[in-house]
């Protein structure tokens, strides 16, 4: 019984010493690669332009960033308001909020098939908003293209108490 635990402790001992060299070709090879990522995300920074579209005091409607002959669009959520005027009905206000997305978009040298991800918001949200919602969605979005990554969140309210729905972006092209 003896030497079975002495021959278990050695054993357990060379099994211990290999996990702690195996650990540290492991930390090595992380910190090699850390490196290297370091080095590329430097050059990547370096290559990264930003550009912002339609901005007021407060924010720009676009925000893009282009690397490598990719831009990544954002969109700011828009609201359904035109030239100042709210209408009350949520139908309007979905209408205007996909034509405002429209605008924005073939600002920035996009469209609707290039929208991957889209969140909506809103207020007081129940069945027939959604459905309106959608029905509105699906006007924009051409149904032989796949439909973008989608969040739809019901709130209690928006920036203004008039908005019913802000509906945001992200899109991306080649240049």
């Amino acid at each position: 019984m003896t030497y079975f635990f002495e021959r278990s402790s050695q054993h357990a001992e060379q099994e211990r010493l290999g996990a702690i060299q195996f650990m540290g070709r492991g930390i090595r090879l992380f910190i090699a690669l850390l490196c290297s990522c370091a080095a590329s995300s430097s050059l990547l920074a370096a290559e990264l332009e930003k550009e912002y579209l339609n901005s007021s005091a407060t924010y720009s409607q676009v925000a893009t960033v282009s690397s490598g002959g990719i831009r990544t669009i954002y969109l700011s959520g828009q609201v359904g308001i035109r030239d100042g005027v709210i209408p009350d009905s949520f139908a309007e206000q979905v209408d205007l909020v996909f034509a405002n997305m429209a605008t924005q978009l073939a600002a920035a040298g996009a469209g609707f098939a290039d929208v991957l991800k889209l969140t909506g918001f809103i207020v007081d949200i129940d069945a027939d908003r959604v459905a309106e919602y959608s029905r509105a969605r699906a006007r924009y979005f051409d149904s032989n293209n796949p439909p973008p990554a989608s969040t739809l969140l019901g709130i209690s309210a928006l920036v203004r108490p008039a908005f019913q729905i802000e509906v945001e972006a992200v899109a991306v092209i080649e240049e």
